[in-house]
């Protein structure tokens, strides 16, 4: 846990605004700063894509550590950290207390869990209640009496908190685990009586705000909310549409390394009666492939489960001829795949990389890493394969975490383009933002830093020439068509936000010239200035054609 929390918390808020961090961050600002926590807002209007119980924890935490994106942060590093003490009793109840304890730290050094445990979403949250539910409704069934009572309302209390995070999936996908094991032992978890403590304790937590939602504004949020962004991004063409059915394994071989390398044999070899565990999974995998809507982390909620079943395999005392063979397949793949790592960093321009020191670090730990899974190579055995795995990921992930993505973000032009447009807006505040492209993702630290809502428009050419001023973001070819009819203010480099995928890194990033300007005049003493000296370095020293 000690360990986990290291990785985790490291450089925590230095890193740049991932996937959908800013609906999170800027929904949970708005209701400290209006106090209203009954409905959810983003860029000041009211937003209904999740229930509230995100909000309402990263609402707690900029409360008592003010509005930065560590304190949202420290949100998924608590639910993460629950999730590891949870897949550890969820591995007692149906294992042994060694494999609970080996799940565990499988599960934190999974590249999914520590990327995931950082950003600020609600995903870690429903992975939290999922894998607790389930452990919960098994410890239920081995005990009676008043125990068994409080349990029931322990477990409606943790659905009811899975659905205030995600709604019905948080229903869906620990009500088949529970399923599951009621119809291996062939009798439900809890009597009666118990079900209708939990369903009752479930009403109370989890429907409440709906109801009070519906007493203020009536159907229509409701209605958003469980037709529009349940039923349309299961069945309809929004929300990453179009992906195949096969789209998760994929996804898993590369969010769940190193530990995708060794769960094919894993699953496979765990013995016919404790592979219920694998009848959840594949349970939980069929309605996340059928929808229409994939994305890599919906797979959180089926990392502890996948855990547990690489830990039984990694705590087995005896690894046959194909194990030991697999083992070393994988240990080699590793050895060389955590090579890769620091020479894909050296596709980054070297601007935004860390200092060289740290580049150093990087290439010594990658080394070691892969040395240590040469070893388990010449040696497999469990251990020594776990520790070479598991070891290796998480040093070169703090590594990462710690020098090469604050690196990345300082290099970006967010923060001082932000300073600008915040400057200009002092002087005219009713200077509206538009860009028509937004490769930086500007407008994320715009809105959480500065509270600016900017424009994604292209009639550029209508803009430059309206009587209401604006304050525009351009590309290249905009800047040069554009020039004539507008004020620069400055010019900055950047790197498409893509850089930080896989795919990003290995297309080798350019950086990118972004301007900004204006189409009104300022009185703004600091913006001559500039305006002059940028004017007589552009004499001085004229771009090449």
């Amino acid at each position: 846990m000690v360990a986990a929390a290291a990785l985790l918390l490291v450089s925590l808020g230095a890193a740049p605004l991932e996937r959908a961090e800013i609906y999170f961050v800027d929904a949970a600002r708005a209701m400290v700063e209006g106090g209203d926590y009954l409905v959810p807002r983003y860029r000041g209007e009211a937003f209904f894509d999740k229930p509230p119980l995100t909000y309402w924890l990263m609402a707690g935490s900029f409360r008592v550590f003010g509005f930065t994106l560590a304190a949202a942060r420290l949100v998924p590093v608590a639910a993460a950290l629950a999730l590891l003490a949870a897949t550890a009793w969820l591995g007692r109840l149906v294992f042994d207390r060694a494999t609970g304890v080996a799940g565990a730290a499988v599960l934190a050094s999974t590249l999914l869990f520590l990327t995931f445990g950082r950003v600020a979403m609600s995903d870690m949250l429903l992975a939290l209640w999922t894998t607790l539910a389930v452990a919960i409704a098994l410890a239920g069934a081995a005990v009676a009496g008043s125990r068994r009572r409080a349990i029931a309302v322990g477990l409606g209390i943790v659905l009811g908190l899975g659905f205030l995070t995600k709604g019905p999936i948080a229903l869906l996908l620990p009500g088949l685990g529970i399923a599951t094991w009621a119809w291996r032992a062939r009798r439900l978890p809890l009597p009666a009586a118990g079900i209708a403590q939990a369903i009752a304790a479930f009403a109370v937590v989890g429907l409440t705000w709906f109801a009070l939602v519906y007493r203020r504004l009536g159907a229509a949020p409701l209605e958003y909310f469980f037709l529009r962004e349940n039923l349309e991004r299961f069945a309809g063409e929004t929300y990453d549409a179009g992906r195949s059915p096969a789209y998760y394994l994929g996804a898993y071989l590369a969010v769940g390394l190193p530990w995708s390398l060794l769960f094919p044999r894993a699953a496979f070899r765990l013995p016919r009666g404790e592979r219920a565990i694998l009848v959840w999974l594949v349970l939980m995998a069929v309605p996340l492939s059928v929808a229409r809507g994939k994305i890599d982390y919906y797979l959180l909620p089926l990392a502890p489960a996948i855990s547990l079943v690489v830990a039984r395999y990694l705590t087995a005392r005896d690894w046959s001829a194909v194990d030991r063979r697999w083992a070393q397949a994988a240990s080699a793949v590793f050895a060389a795949g955590i090579l890769v790592v620091p020479l894909a960093t050296r596709r980054v321009p070297l601007e935004w990389l860390a200092t060289a020191p740290a580049q150093i670090i990087l290439v010594l730990v990658a080394v070691a890493a892969s040395v240590a899974a040469l070893t388990a190579v010449r040696r497999p055995i469990p251990g020594r394969v776990a520790r070479a795995l598991g070891g290796g990921t998480a040093a070169v992930f703090l590594v990462l975490a710690a020098w090469f993505l604050p690196a990345f973000r300082s290099a970006q032009p967010n923060r001082a383009l932000t300073a600008d447009i915040m400057r200009e807006r002092q002087y005219r505040p009713d200077a509206a933002l538009v860009m028509c492209s937004d490769p930086v993702r500007v407008q994320r630290d715009l809105l959480f830093d500065a509270r600016i809502v900017a424009e994604e428009r292209c009639d550029l050419w209508g803009l430059a020439s309206s009587p209401h001023p604006f304050l525009l973001v351009l590309g290249p070819g905009e800047t040069q068509s554009l020039l004539p009819q507008l004020r620069p203010i400055a010019s900055y480099r950047g790197l498409p936000a893509t850089a930080l995928t896989l795919a990003g890194i290995f297309n080798g990033p350019e950086p990118q010239l972004l301007t900004l300007m204006a189409n009104f005049d300022t009185g703004d003493p600091v913006a001559e200035i500039k305006r002059k000296k940028d004017r007589k370095r552009g004499l001085r020293d004229p771009e090449p054609e």
